[in-house]
């Protein structure tokens, strides 16, 4: 007998997506054969193809996306009818962060929406993440963020403008300088990173070079260490107070 496949936790991603419906409509019945909660699931289901996402044939079916949006309901405190108890973690703390602004979240999961159609198509050029922290906004737009610092064109053009404007790279927040610490093996090594908050990126914007700075492995990766990142403000403040 084949053994039955067992549907991958609820992502940061569609937890958003389902906090971003909750919050417009906190007192529905979140029927699983109701129109929002219909739509809700397809959006969802998006969502995690776009991820990779796979499972059994009831992955992320309009039940159980009606159970998750109940899980929300017991976070709820303006809300007199308790929800499902029994969440995970991971709904917690998408509600610490987000509740009390829909505003914001509004905008991240529209940006999440926005990717998923680019990230589902044939030719989605977005790689997974490495071992860097996943942003606050979820998988698909940190997969956004670094692909925009990995995109060799744009960075070669960054490179060379810092380097024609300053005369050698150094990283812009602790001024490191890999050729004149390792001499040619050094030379024109040095990382990007892009400086736009992760909400704000569009798929099909083009990348300026304003939006990068260039950064040593080290600092680069102090930025993504842990949620929230650091701006590169956050990082030379960081830098400034141990020096």
């Amino acid at each position: 007998m084949a053994e039955t496949k067992r549907n991958p936790p609820w992502t940061r991603d569609e937890l958003l997506v389902a906090l971003d419906y909750y919050l417009d409509n906190p007192d529905d019945y979140f029927s699983p054969t109701g129109n929002g909660v219909l739509g809700l699931t397809a959006k969802i289901s998006h969502v995690a193809k776009a991820l990779g996402l796979t499972g059994s044939d009831t992955l992320r079916n309009a039940n159980g996306v009606s159970m998750k949006l109940l899980n929300f309901r017991a976070h709820d405190p303006n809300h007199n009818t308790k929800g499902l108890i029994r969440g995970n973690k991971l709904e917690e703390v998408v509600w610490a962060e987000f509740a009390d602004n829909p505003t914001a979240l509004k905008k991240v999961v529209a940006s999440i929406l926005d990717v998923t159609q680019v990230a589902t198509a044939e030719d989605a050029p977005f790689l997974p993440e490495d071992d860097l922290t996943e942003a606050v906004e979820g998988q698909l737009l940190t997969r956004m963020h670094r692909y925009r610092e990995r995109n060799a064109t744009i960075v070669k053009r960054k490179k060379a403008a810092y380097l024609k404007q300053h005369g050698h790279l150094c990283c812009e927040a602790c001024g490191f300088d890999f050729h004149a610490t390792y001499g040619e093996r050094g030379g024109g090594f040095i990382e990007c990173h892009h400086t736009k908050p992760v909400s704000e990126l569009a798929a099909g914007e083009t990348t300026k070079l304003a939006d990068l700075v260039l950064l040593c492995a080290n600092c680069h990766r102090m930025v993504h260490a842990s949620r929230p990142w650091w701006t590169v403000e956050d990082l030379k403040e960081a830098l400034s107070v141990r020096r």
